[in-house]
């Protein structure tokens, strides 16, 4: 009577040469996966063959669409359709992803891991909105309600350096101390 069940596939999807982790969209165009035996980039393979039309396969380009959590969005010289093909699954709607899911639900007779991707400062109405749907749609289940991080390392490695040279012109002109709620 248990015939199919969709389960993630996180993991295979990267030895398989990057494709969609099961039934989600991928979490960025451009990113830093870790592993036991090191850390290493993982490129969108099919933004690659779009990059190279425009000439700007580089890892100029790269290490800004890393740096910008895997979004295309900033690129200029992408058209309006290749950046919406290029959504992250943090950029969707994610009641979009609750309609599929119900759409699949009745051809599968356990259930799905279906993730759902929101920002760290989601607020709780949207949160238990979301949750409601799915319920309200009819699914079984859902997996991970996967969040970044309010504060990343490159944002901040950025924001260091520009805040390390105005503290240095600032340090310039003071003469005098300062107390540490102050600074």
């Amino acid at each position: 009577s248990n015939k199919t069940a969709i389960a993630p596939t996180a993991s295979i999807s990267i030895i398989c040469g990057g494709s969609s982790p099961g039934i989600e969209p991928i979490a960025g165009n451009s990113y830093t996966h870790k592993t036991l035996s090191g850390s290493f980039n993982v490129r969108n393979k099919f933004l690659e063959e779009v990059l190279n039309k425009y000439g700007k396969n580089d890892n100029e380009t790269w290490s800004s669409i890393t740096t910008t959590q895997g979004s295309v969005q900033h690129l200029d010289f992408l058209t309006q359709e290749e950046k919406d093909v290029f959504k992250t699954a943090f950029e969707l709607d994610q009641r979009w992803l609750i309609d599929l899911s119900a759409d699949r639900t009745p051809y599968i007779s356990q259930a799905q891991s279906l993730n759902i991707f929101l920002p760290a400062d989601v607020h709780k109405k949207d949160l238990h909105q979301i949750h409601f749907q799915s319920w309200k749609k009819g699914l079984k289940s859902l997996y991970y309600c996967r969040s970044k991080s309010i504060q990343r390392a490159e944002v901040i490695s950025k924001s260091f350096v520009a805040s390390t040279t105005e503290k240095t012109q600032n340090e310039e002109t003071k003469n005098y101390e300062e107390c540490l709620s102050c600074q």
